[in-house]
């Protein structure tokens, strides 16, 4: 088998591509074209508040995504779909923003309830 990449994990590997794509129907935010963009460059011209807003979500997304791939190699759950990976960041995310001050938190929620409204719609859908 093939090792692991940090890139495919997160960005290329068919189901990162479908949580990117909820993303950006979601939020209209284009996927970051590789790691270091999306560490560095990829949130550039967005206002920093809403980037850094942008950011909580997307670690989330990322913690979700290596909890859920430890989960099938590790305690053999192959049945995870992307609307688990979602609903796991999402509650990282809520969990998260009872930390930051009360202006922050209501944009972090709002998000919350609209991507996981797109990710239910696409896997009503198509799931």
């Amino acid at each position: 088998a093939q090792d692991e990449t940090i890139q495919h994990l997160f960005l290329e590997c068919p189901l990162a591509k479908l949580l990117w794509r909820t993303i950006h129907i979601a939020f209209n935010i284009n996927p970051p074209v590789d790691i270091a963009s999306l560490f560095g460059t990829w949130l550039a011209g967005v206002e920093q508040i809403t980037a850094a807003r942008i950011r909580i979500g997307i670690c989330a997304l990322l913690w979700a995504i290596w909890n859920c791939r430890n989960d099938m190699i590790f305690n053999r759950q192959h049945n995870l779909t992307f609307l688990q990976v979602i609903f796991r960041a999402i509650a990282w995310i809520r969990a998260w923003s009872l930390l930051t001050p009360m202006d922050s938190r209501e944009p972090l929620v709002t998000g919350c309830n609209q991507w996981e409204m797109v990710a239910r719609v696409i896997f009503n859908r198509f799931g």
